[in-house]
């Protein structure tokens, strides 16, 4: 799906200091100077049985206040304490409820680690999603305490500039572009450099996010400036080949800047002095126009810095980070797409919208164009070929047959379920252990993009986008979120969120999620996770009821993977070699016609 953050937004609250802090407050000395943070109390002995302590420093800098559409610089030292005991704010994005306040000077990170000080610790650090163009690390959706208190391990969380501010580029020094993920490679070198001072080891570093979150960690699996900076990657419904994460459009990205120029009538050249006029817009101004000339889409591109190919070209020449690799998609994907589109009145409603054969025809040709898969003249044959695979054609000749699963089953295949698929056996061929997951868990009275008070719950959601998210993080288990994303939380669902964050926490200490470091021997029974390999492609499914499922959505990614892109280069063949024949044909009509002139006139002059 074309990930549509930017209309509705990841749905964060920011609230209250979680639990009581201890009277002596941490101190950690980095690189840059001394950090002071704060000790919290998890007290949890129902579904957990812990109580531990963890040191949270919140608003740490990585980098100095950042120039608009330049790289960002490492953070100067500074004298005395700095106080890292709350929230900064999230980088300049839409004007949100959920995200009051914003600011460009918003290069800042987490870190959640154990009390007392372990030594050598596995460290997990978190990229959020949002599009590429909304979302904060500083909001308690991933306040650390819970993993760090049942994993042993150090959670860092970070922000990046988002939207126009991270994707404007002329193609030129003056602003090379792909700023966010510049901000990203920022971040990992400051926990490179610094973790230790927490108790982390800097050469047993994850990186995990979810959605572009996860996007941006397979960009960092693919990118030789984030080489060496981590060891393992966990990829949740995100790839860096969807649709909706990268686009290779050189001759736009620079189009773009000149629509943006010309929207606050900037001179366009020098190229200097169009960023320097850019520069001083409103910010939010900026956002609104760059919102259209984008058409709210914040895609990754090759730069020749940070991306230095296409990612289907490096996987091909194998120029990629080799990792232990955790990744997975949840069951319905696609419901999510859905919700955006038909938000009033369906997001309210306990049943989906409607799709009859018509609907889902237009529901798909409008999907896929925005998925960039479908263009404006791509042949009908495309279009056909969609509907044939994901039509249960025993009951197409009924007027009254739903066909809300298939929309749902197509956008989620396209967008996420088979992109992924083809980046984990890419990495499977190239000998990298790899573990997959299928979230199958339904929303019932609980939900990630249910915000009591401001968004419905909506059940048709399903085990939706973004719905692991509440367990991976231990949801249940935050205070400052009781009763936020849903009421009445079930003794399973706790359940769940402990076995989630036991299982991420697990992998970021061994590589493998079934097997924690207190011992060699790996989980048994419904704690075991299979590889994914060929030719078996088992899978873990993560539900109340834990168990393994094998070659997930296989046939409906091998028609995506292979069989649609030669259809579609077959396609566009044809239509090349209509058009040279048109363009032929309509020539020699020009002649044709000359020659009747030129014939009727010798006639006339031979009369």
């Amino acid at each position: 799906m074309k990930m549509q953050m930017s209309k509705l937004f990841e749905v964060f609250i920011v609230l209250a200091s979680f639990s009581s802090t201890t009277a002596q407050n941490p101190k950690r000395t980095v690189f840059q100077g001394t950090i002071v943070g704060k000790t919290v109390q998890f007290d949890e002995n129902e579904f957990i049985n812990i109580t531990k302590y963890v040191d949270a420093f919140q608003g740490i800098p990585y980098a100095d206040p950042p120039e608009r559409f330049l790289p960002s610089t490492p953070k100067s030292p500074w004298s005395g304490d700095l106080n890292a005991t709350s929230f900064k704010p999230a980088c300049a994005q839409a004007p949100s409820f959920y995200f009051p306040e914003q600011d460009e000077d918003c290069l800042y990170l987490n870190v959640y680690a154990p009390n007392p000080k372990p030594s050598g610790a596995a460290v997990m650090v978190y990229i959020h999603g949002g599009s590429f163009s909304s979302g904060s690390a500083m909001v308690y959706d991933f306040y650390g305490v819970p993993l760090v208190a049942v994993g042993d391990v150090i959670v860092v969380v970070l922000n990046y500039r988002l939207g126009v501010f991270a994707k404007f580029t002329t193609k030129s020094d003056a602003a090379p572009g792909n700023i966010g993920m510049l901000d990203q490679v920022a971040a990992l070198q400051w926990v490179k450099s610094n973790i230790e001072a927490f108790g982390g080891d800097p050469n047993r570093i994850t990186i995990f996010g979810e959605s572009s979150g996860a996007a941006s960690v397979n960009f960092h699996l693919l990118s030789k400036l984030s080489h060496g900076l981590f060891q393992q990657a966990i990829m949740q419904s995100g790839v860096a080949s969807s649709t909706w994460a990268f686009e290779d459009n050189p001759g736009k990205e620079v189009e773009n800047a000149h629509k943006l120029g010309q929207a606050f009538s900037c001179d366009l050249t020098p190229l200097s002095d169009l960023v320097a006029c850019l520069q001083a817009v409103d910010p939010n101004e900026l956002w609104t126009v760059a919102n259209q000339v984008y058409d709210g889409s914040y895609h990754i591109y090759v730069d020749g810095m940070f991306l230095e190919d296409t990612p289907q070209n490096l996987y091909a020449k194998g120029e990629f980070t080799r990792a232990p690799i955790l990744a997975g998609v949840t069951q319905d994907e696609g419901t999510y797409d859905i919700w955006v589109k038909f938000f009033w009145p369906y997001a309210y409603s306990e049943t989906p919208p409607p799709f009859n054969q018509s609907q889902l025809e237009d529901y798909l040709r409008s999907g896929l164009r925005n998925e960039n898969v479908l263009s404006s003249d791509s042949a009908d044959i495309l279009l056909d070929a969609v509907l044939h695979e994901y039509i249960d054609w025993t009951i197409a000749d009924d007027p009254d047959a739903d066909f809300f699963q298939p929309a749902v089953d197509a956008i989620g295949d396209v967008s996420i379920k088979c992109p992924m698929d083809s980046i984990l056996r890419a990495h499977v061929s190239a000998g990298d252990p790899v573990y997959k997951y299928v979230f199958k868990y339904p929303v019932t009275t609980m939900s990630y993009f249910h915000v009591v008070g401001v968004l419905p719950l909506t059940p048709w959601l399903g085990a939706g986008h973004a719905e692991d998210l509440l367990y991976v993080w231990g949801v249940p288990f935050i205070d400052q979120l009781d009763n936020v994303h849903g009421q009445n939380v079930t003794d399973e669902e706790k359940t769940l969120a402990v076995d989630m964050m036991q299982f991420w926490t697990n992998f970021a200490k061994t590589g493998d999620p079934s097997k924690s470091d207190a011992g060699p021997a790996p989980g048994e029974g419904d704690y075991a996770w299979p590889k994914f390999t060929f030719p078996d492609l088992r899978h873990k499914i993560l539900d109340v009821q834990l168990g393994e499922g094998r070659s997930d959505r296989s046939g409906e990614c091998h028609f995506w993977n292979h069989y649609f892109p030669q259809l579609k280069f077959s396609t566009q063949s044809l239509e090349d070699s209509q058009r040279q024949w048109r363009a032929g044909y309509s020539s020699w009509m020009a002649d044709i016609q000359e020659w009747r002139t030129s014939f009727a006139s010798y006639k006339n002059g031979c009369s």
